[in-house]
């Protein structure tokens, strides 16, 4: 039975960290990585783990840019990313790092759609009244 905690201070600031160093990298731009647009990339949030030994990097592209691309392309020079995070962060382990889609968007927007179906707008009116 796995119980979902909440993150300590610690995870936070230390997410909160490595997103703003990743962030920094991206827009300095001088990550010379063929075929990663960093301009069109954003890092949305950073969850990392109760022992810190990884962290999620939850990202999302803007279009036209495809997000699985550069997610792909993150993943595969991740090691770049975390020597970064590790010069830049004084802990006694880096979290390993791990890129993954963003699809918060996605399925928020999803949800609004079908809220906002005239037959479930309908149907909530009709439970409203009563």
């Amino acid at each position: 039975m796995t119980q979902n905690k909440e993150p300590t201070q610690r995870q936070l600031r230390v997410a909160e960290e490595i997103r703003h160093i990743l962030g920094k990298m991206f827009m300095e731009d001088n990550l010379f990585i063929e075929g990663l647009k960093p301009a069109y990339t954003m890092i949305t949030d950073v969850k990392i783990a109760p022992d810190m030994s990884y962290a999620h990097i939850l990202v999302r592209a803007i279009p036209p840019v495809d997000t699985d691309e550069q997610v792909a392309l993150l993943n595969e020079n991740k090691g770049k990313f975390r020597y970064r995070i590790g010069k830049s962060i004084r802990l006694r382990i880096v979290p390993d790092i791990i890129f993954r889609s963003d699809v918060r968007f996605e399925e928020t927007k999803a949800m609004d759609d079908l809220l906002n179906n005239p037959k479930v707008r309908a149907d909530v009116e009709k439970y409203k009244s009563n």
